[in-house]
């Protein structure tokens, strides 16, 4: 799999990129076999494989930046935010929702907590497709503030 904030080394979450797909597969198999080693094993089956993009259905975005100008993904050890929006694990049909996400954090007045500052009322914002296509939106930081916006969210 390609992905520009790996590449770009915005973003090192995905551990395995730099090996192939079948070479992932054969490392974690051996790794497996190894942890398991004194357990008896009857029989081996093969590794299962799965699609490689977008087959994520739960993003836990840390919110930084500003209430004007928030940023979704991750903020790294020297303290730069991240936006993880475009990471190709999420489906698209999470990108319409993060562009929304944005202007709803500014609209209910939400400041992103600032580690450095350990001030901010907003850590992170969970979003949560099931299989109907149906998402959850969870955060426990100001409730009343998000009540009171979520209508223009749901609109």
């Amino acid at each position: 799999m390609q992905c520009a904030l790996y590449n770009a080394d915005l973003c090192r979450s995905c551990q395995w990129l730099e090996k192939s797909y079948s070479q992932q597969l054969r490392d974690k198999q051996t790794r497996l076999e190894a942890l398991l080693a004194q357990q008896p094993v009857a029989q081996w089956l093969p590794p299962v494989t799965s699609v490689q993009q977008a087959f994520r259905n739960k993003a836990k975005m840390v919110v930084s930046g500003s209430v004007e100008r928030p940023v979704l993904g991750m903020v790294q050890r020297d303290g730069t935010a991240v936006d993880l929006t475009a990471c190709p694990l999420y489906p698209a049909s999470f990108a319409p929702v993060f562009a929304m996400l944005k202007p709803f954090i500014a609209r209910a007045g939400l400041t992103p907590y600032n580690l450095a500052r350990r001030r901010g009322e907003l850590k992170f914002l969970l979003l949560t497709e099931n299989s109907q296509g149906g998402m959850m939106l969870r955060s426990r930081e100001k409730l009343a503030q998000l009540r009171a916006a979520l209508p223009w969210l749901q609109q």
